[in-house]
């Protein structure tokens, strides 16, 4: 993304040229005739920032130093013309797109818990299994020994017992894993929300955000 800085001749407004479009001068204090049309240049490229002074004969300042080009932050003290016009980096910060970096490991944490949640309720049913698996081969036992061998009649007791295990744990899991489970979602409801409107941007993927490359509510532009 480009931002093209300068000051509207005829308002004397600070003008901004976002991608190639001029936006409309903004209603601010008056821009000193030390900003020319086009002064300077800000380049935005997932997540870093330079700015290009435009014109040799043009004063760009970064944290009171003269620069032709630099990279620099929000945090930097930008100002323009030998008047040293103090740019707004609040208004600024209007036109330039949303970093929703941070939302990509929400996103991946949210689906990491889920996937985990299903593989322990999985395990838990696989182990289950298990207790018709030592009945089926108490009663092979009990059928080739005619009910002679002892051991069927511990793998019958060993049933009973793992099946009680089970539902002694289901019976508690019943509870706590709805419960878990609406707290995760309570949680990824309150994160997974645009930077700029606040809006929960629903089950989309982090993946499906950047391609459509705004916000569904605000539609503010994103940079990743």
């Amino acid at each position: 993304m480009e931002i093209i800085i300068g000051r509207d001749s005829q308002s004397a407004k600070l003008l901004l040229t976002v991608d190639g479009k001029p936006q409309a001068p903004v209603a601010s204090r008056e821009v000193p005739a030390s900003v020319v049309p086009q002064h300077c240049k800000l380049f935005i490229n997932k997540g870093q920032m330079r700015l290009q002074n435009l014109d040799i004969n043009n004063y760009t300042y970064v944290n009171g130093q003269s620069i032709e080009s630099k990279a620099i932050t929000i945090e930097d003290k930008i100002e323009l013309g030998q008047d040293h016009y103090l740019l707004d980096w609040n208004f600024l910060k209007s036109y330039m797109p949303l970093d929703i970096r941070p939302l990509k490991i929400i996103w991946e944490d949210y689906e990491a818990q889920n996937l985990k949640i299903t593989i322990d309720t999985g395990k838990f049913n696989a182990l289950r299994s298990v207790t018709g698996l030592i009945t089926m081969l108490a009663i092979a036992l009990s059928i080739a020994y005619g009910g002679r061998n002892k051991w069927y009649l511990v793998l019958y007791g060993l049933a009973i017992v793992i099946s009680v295990i089970f539902f002694i744990k289901a019976y508690r899991d019943s509870s706590k894993l709805p419960q878990k489970k609406r707290e995760l979602i309570k949680q990824f409801e309150r994160d997974y929300v645009c930077p700029n409107c606040g809006h929960f941007m629903g089950n989309q993927s982090y993946d499906i955000l950047t391609q459509n490359g705004s916000c569904p509510y605000c539609k503010k532009t994103f940079h990743t």
